[in-house]
């Protein structure tokens, strides 16, 4: 049997999705699965990302993305009202890693969009698949996790991993 070891495609680091998780700032939040707390979950990430000081652009599109999953875990799954999904940010040396946990099984599909460009949703994968250099979900326990790697701008030459020593909370 063949040992296979994860490398990350942007810097090569070894580790769970390719990267030593233990080295990654992280921020772990939950809220209750109402889409009133989709709006919370995305100031929460606006704030935290300041506080790592990760560039305009990149937290733009963690925002976004955050946005997109937790929605999706809010309003196209089956986790029922008064049940919890997760946010989890981690700041890791090329990437910010964006997870939503839910506790539906349900694993998410791609779809190409309709031809009714006014429906409404059914893109929000597809932002996510933009947004990110890529996305996955991964079966849990109890539900899913899925995730999604931005990519650091680039400062000078060097992935712009923030200068602030805030941590996140649990």
């Amino acid at each position: 049997m063949e040992l296979i070891t994860l490398r990350c495609v942007f810097c090569g680091a070894a580790g769970p999705g390719g990267h030593d998780m233990a080295e990654a700032k992280t921020d772990r939040s939950r809220y209750l699965a109402h889409p009133a707390q989709i709006r919370k979950a995305r100031h929460h990430a606006e704030r935290v990302l300041s506080a790592w000081g990760v560039a305009s652009g990149t937290a733009e599109a963690v925002v976004h993305v955050a946005d997109e999953l937790a929605s999706n875990a809010v309003r196209h799954v089956r986790t029922a009202q008064g049940r919890e999904f997760g946010v989890t940010l981690r700041l890791l040396e090329t990437i910010v890693r964006v997870e939503v946990r839910d506790a539906d099984p349900t694993l998410p599909i791609l779809v190409a969009p309709g031809e009714d460009l006014d429906a409404d949703g059914g893109r929000g994968l597809l932002i996510v698949e933009r947004l990110s250099a890529s996305w996955g979900s991964t079966p849990e326990v109890l539900g899913k996790t899925t995730w999604a790697d931005i990519p650091l701008e680039l400062v000078n030459g060097r992935a712009d991993r923030g200068t602030n020593s805030a941590e996140g909370t649990s």
